[in-house]
């Protein structure tokens, strides 16, 4: 049998020890040290993006230039609560708008995350022309491209 008695002193100084330095460790990350600006910018984000009011505003299907065609579901987010009433009612109007802005595309165009981020962008700006500047993002809910 192994005697445990004389190591004991050390066993309990080791654990102590851990115990204390990841304490410590947490203690300093949540009181001591501040929230890295990524995590504020995200929590921000994140807070923008529930604001806004969800406007679904059809399926689109389109020939793109080239041969192709895309078939996409569209939703936008309204910059307030006040733009829903306005976005409903320019509904046809923003229809119109998304059908001229995926129609001018190609199926480069969409075919990479980076274009279809660029093509968001585009239609947000294009929308915004109908909606008086209340749409705060475009969210494509589905997309199929051949």
């Amino acid at each position: 049998m192994i005697n445990l008695k004389p190591q004991m002193p050390l066993i309990l100084a080791v654990l102590m020890g851990a115990l204390l330095g990841v304490g410590g460790t947490m203690g300093v990350q949540k009181f001591i040290l501040p929230a890295s600006p990524q995590s504020a910018q995200a929590a921000d984000l994140n807070q923008a993006k529930q604001d806004g009011p969800l406007v679904d505003i059809g399926e689109f299907t389109v020939n793109l230039q080239g041969g192709a065609f895309l078939k996409t579901t569209l939703t936008v987010e309204g910059t307030d609560a006040k733009a829903e009433a306005v976005l409903k009612a320019k509904s046809p109007f923003l229809k119109d708008k998304a059908n001229m802005v995926l129609a001018s595309k190609s199926l480069v165009d969409v075919q990479t995350p980076a274009a279809r981020e660029k093509l968001r962008v585009e239609l947000v700006k294009n929308l915004n022309e109908v909606a008086d500047n209340k749409i705060a993002n475009v969210l494509f809910l589905s997309m199929v491209y051949q």
